[in-house]
């Protein structure tokens, strides 16, 4: 026998599921993808913080990155300024792309002729 308690127990139950549910459910946010480059500096504007380099994969002009303001670049074991960063050294980059930005967080310079 079901006493009358019982579907306003269930209900109850029910609808504290649900709000739990929703309670625990997170914003969707967008995800970085990796970006990880080894190639040759073809340019270099340290004002807008731009590096262009030319891979293997790339097409003959490179690609644009952007190199974050807290990025940090390696020549040998001294950290260098993006300033120093010469045409033709060939670099290895790592950073992540959020749309069509590839923001670089690290650069380590490979050879520097």
């Amino acid at each position: 026998m079901i006493s009358g308690r019982t579907p306003a127990l269930v209900a109850l139950l029910l609808s504290s599921l649900a709000l739990a549910t929703t309670a625990y459910a997170q914003a969707r946010v967008e995800e970085n993808v990796n970006v990880a480059v080894t190639g040759d500096v073809v340019a270099v504007d340290a004002a807008a913080r731009r590096l262009t380099v030319k891979s293997t994969f790339d097409d003959e002009a490179g690609l644009v990155y952007e190199v974050d303001g807290a990025a940090t670049i390696m020549k040998g074991s001294d950290k260098v300024a993006l300033e120093d960063v010469r045409i033709g050294w060939n670099v290895a980059m790592n950073g992540h792309r959020v749309g069509d930005t590839r923001r670089v967080t690290y650069i380590k310079v490979v050879k520097a002729p």
